[in-house]
């Protein structure tokens, strides 16, 4: 291989972005936990099942609080879109699967973030447009709404490689697990 091929071979290699997942959700699901697993055919939604067009053929199976749970017969997600789309004037939030307890968890994009410093809480909220929902008594951890998102997957990447960041973690919205009731399948 001449000098000049292998140059063109790393350009193009550089310049087309290289993904740590290839499904939607999936580092979510990971930084969530290894109890879940991504569920792109499954969605949340404030509207009830009276409320849903029929035109999404979208099947209702289950509550989450004030969230309905439906699932479709393919996927409303996909690897760059893990966050809330509109689909038929329908708001869908993406849902995990917690394999543990069988309960749906909605992905609300509310995310704990832990900075290296204090002052990094109020840096981080205005760098990324993040609304402080509440500070936690570790004086460098926080609870933000990071919405509007097109993905949260590529949302956890670029937080990864921010150097005032610890870490950066989802909130799930999901039923509290009581082990001395099973689950309904």
């Amino acid at each position: 291989m001449t000098k000049q091929m292998f140059v063109l071979v790393l350009l193009a290699w550089v310049s087309f972005p290289i993904y740590a997942f290839t499904e939607a959700c999936q580092l979510v699901a990971q930084m969530a936990g290894p109890s879940y697993e991504n569920k792109p055919n499954r969605f949340g939604s404030m509207r009830s099942p009276s409320e849903m067009p029929s035109e999404l053929g979208a099947q209702f199976i289950g509550r989450n609080g004030g969230w309905f749970i439906y699932q479709g017969k393919t996927a409303w997600f996909d690897v760059d879109h893990c966050a809330p789309i509109v689909s038929a004037s329908v708001e869908m939030v993406p849902v995990l699967l917690n394999k543990k307890t069988g309960h749906n968890a909605v992905i609300n994009g509310i995310f704990l973030i832990k900075t290296y410093r204090q002052e990094h809480i109020d840096l981080i909220a205005a760098r990324y447009g993040f609304q402080k929902v509440s500070p936690l008594p570790n004086r460098f951890t926080a609870v933000f709404d990071v919405k509007p998102q097109t993905s949260y997957d590529h949302l956890i990447e670029t937080l990864d490689l921010d150097r005032d960041i610890e870490f950066a973690a989802p909130l799930l919205s999901e039923p509290r697990y009581r082990p001395d009731k099973r689950p309904k399948p």
